[in-house]
């Protein structure tokens, strides 16, 4: 009986629960660690995202793929890995803002304002800045902008993973013409 082939969407889905799972986790303890406004721990998840994009990947070419994959099989892997996580991470990141730490909001503008005031702008313009802010920090904009940034950061992180990632079957043979 030969055994069925596993999509590389449903590899997708089940790598992209594990790496949004432990995106999530990762921010819940930053957050209990009162660490969740550094930025530069921030770009961490992105590290664990790039890692079980990686291993989601040559999972499915271990398993499925007898070992070979095309650049095209692993960015597409990869990518679809890292949409489903950004998903599982926008809709968290609405929870986040709206029931776990509702004074988030305030907290984004208060750091706004101080950077501007390093900057040396007078009242007036840290107030129309802050208008601008203000309407990019609803809890919603949060969610879509946040998907958005993980759809643009998988997209490169998957173009440059595929490069290691492929691996040609030498048994294939392809003709240059």
């Amino acid at each position: 009986m030969e055994e069925k082939k596993r999509s590389v969407s449903a590899n997708a889905l089940n790598y992209g629960l594990i790496a949004g799972a432990a995106v999530i986790v990762y921010s819940l303890l930053l957050y209990i660690a009162n660490l969740y406004m550094n930025q530069a721990l921030g770009y961490v998840g992105y590290v664990i995202l790039l890692g079980v994009m990686v291993w989601g990947t040559l999972d499915y070419r271990k398993k499925t793929e007898k070992g070979f994959m095309t650049y095209g099989q692993a960015f597409t892997s990869c990518f679809l890995i890292g949409l489903i996580a950004g998903i599982l991470a926008s809709v968290y990141m609405l929870v986040f803002a709206q029931f776990i730490n509702p004074g988030l909001i305030n907290e984004i503008l208060d750091k706004a304002r101080t950077q501007l005031q390093e900057k040396n702008l007078t009242e007036e313009q840290i107030e129309a800045a802050l208008v601008y802010t203000r309407k990019f920090t609803s809890p919603l904009m949060m969610m879509i902008f946040g998907f958005l940034a993980y759809a643009v950061i998988s997209a490169i992180l998957s173009l440059l993973a595929a490069i290691f990632l492929k691996k040609d079957d030498p048994g294939e043979t392809t003709s240059a013409l």
